[in-house]
């Protein structure tokens, strides 16, 4: 066989394209295997390989690996795939980022809301809903109130933007600020 590697060192850019279409599918397949159903939204077999390759060609231009055949170019590859695959899915399950804290998104999660939004509040829960809702209303200034309006009336929030003449950042730190004053009185919707 000759060297694909260096055939691609002197120039050759059909060889690294042989390169790549030979070990593709295979490496892809490996990628596949290694990320979990829950992670299989947020992390791109393919997208992994992209980098696979990358970084091989970017090391193997420096001169950085020793590949005396075949056998050792497919480890090499298959290596350097399950390394950047459990880098993905350490990124992707750490701290809030943690696919398994996300919920369910199947037909359950849409009956339990269902089941939810039919069930008719108590006349005790609806004036405790009331009190607290009262309560961070009185919080806010009047702009903020009208944010919240026309927010609760299903405009956008480039459309509230243009409307008051704020910016889209300014509306989300309100809704993030009201979620931290709701949490901490414990208001419950």
């Amino acid at each position: 066989m000759s060297d694909p590697i260096a055939a691609w060192r002197a120039g050759d850019q059909e060889a690294a394209r042989k390169l790549v279409d030979q070990y593709l599918d295979r490496l892809v397949a490996v990628a596949r295997r290694r990320i979990s159903q829950r992670l299989a939204s947020r992390v791109d077999p393919e997208d992994v390989v992209q980098s696979v390759f990358r970084t091989f060609f970017l090391r193997a231009k420096n001169g950085q690996f020793k590949i005396k055949d075949q056998d050792d170019l497919c480890k090499l590859l298959m290596r350097i795939t399950v390394h950047k695959v459990l880098k993905q899915v350490e990124y992707h399950t750490a701290g809030k980022r943690d696919a398994n804290l996300e919920t369910e998104q199947g037909n359950r999660s849409v009956e339990r809301m269902q089941e939810l939004l039919a069930k008719e509040p108590t006349p005790e829960a609806q004036v405790e809903f009331l009190d607290q809702l009262e309560k961070l209303l009185a919080e806010l200034s009047p702009k903020e109130r009208k944010i919240l309006e026309m927010r609760m009336n299903g405009h956008s929030e480039r459309e509230i933007a243009a409307e008051l003449n704020v910016t889209d950042r300014t509306i989300r730190r309100l809704f993030e600020r009201m979620r931290g004053q709701a949490e901490h009185v414990g208001f419950r919707p």
